[in-house]
């Protein structure tokens, strides 16, 4: 017996605009997976009626930036910019076995952005940015004194507070240099 067609695929994003003139598109996901379109040669676009068109993935950049992911898609079948304005504000779909797979395996990095930094009980200040590095995030913390670089690390980080949007650290003041 075949499977309900709402079980089969899942969303993983729309189509926001097109892009330059060679008919690539601007997906904004919904899933946080940065290898999301590694695995994925074909997708479903749903119509304006509701159907789920097959549309195979001819090439895929990714961007992040600023803790934000998307992707830039040529689809085969769409060949200048006119035909990629026709699919604005469409959903992408997937196949769901493809989906939870990748879910499983890509985790999304919390975002600490305006989390509150404290050290001994006291408010140190509030984070501006999460910078990227190899090795690990670094937080860009606003004190009264000056800007404050802290690696999120077990050095500096004592605990995580997603709820409650704190982060609570230890050894600031030899990142100070005090």
């Amino acid at each position: 017996m075949l499977e309900p067609i709402e079980n089969q695929y899942e969303k993983i994003g729309y189509i926001s605009r097109s892009h330059g003139v060679q008919g690539e598109v601007l997906i904004i996901p919904d899933i946080y997976a940065p290898s999301l379109f590694d695995v994925l040669d074909l997708v479903r676009i749903e119509t304006t009626r509701g159907d789920l068109i097959p549309a195979r993935v001819e090439s895929v950049r990714v961007q992040e930036k600023n803790n934000r992911l998307s992707f830039f898609v040529k689809f085969e079948h769409v060949a200048d910019r006119t035909q990629a304005e026709e699919l604005k504000n469409f959903s992408v779909f997937a196949d769901r076995d493809v989906v939870e797979s990748l879910l499983d395996s890509d985790e999304r990095p919390l975002d600490l952005t305006s989390f509150q930094v404290f050290s001994d009980g006291k408010l140190v200040g509030a984070v501006d940015v999460m910078l990227e590095n190899p090795a690990h995030p670094i937080l860009q913390v606003t004190t009264d004194e000056q800007q404050l670089l802290i690696p999120v690390v077990e050095e500096y980080i004592v605990g995580i507070d997603e709820e409650a949007q704190q982060i609570q650290c230890k050894n600031l003041k030899q990142l100070r240099g005090i």
